[in-house]
């Protein structure tokens, strides 16, 4: 299974971003519960998920720093 690409997300709406960043969070919190209860689990699904999730993160933040919206705050808080 292969790393997914961070260009893979840079078209996907906002709302788009935070369904799939609660989904893997989600993701994350029943291979915790996995891995305590010794169920069979794939440890590699860790990397993966932290990994998808980090580029998620950071595909949002890009976002709302490039948004017009956010610099009119910045710009009337100075």
């Amino acid at each position: 299974m292969a790393l997914t690409k961070y260009k893979d997300f840079k078209n996907l709406t906002d709302k788009e971003l935070d369904e799939l960043i609660l989904k893997l969070k989600k993701e994350l919190l029943f291979l915790r519960i996995q891995k305590v209860n010794f169920s069979s689990f794939q440890p590699h699904l860790f990397r993966h998920t932290k990994h998808q999730l980090a580029q998620l993160l950071t595909c949002k933040r890009e976002k709302l720093s490039t948004s017009k919206t956010l610099r009119k705050i910045r710009k009337d808080n100075n």
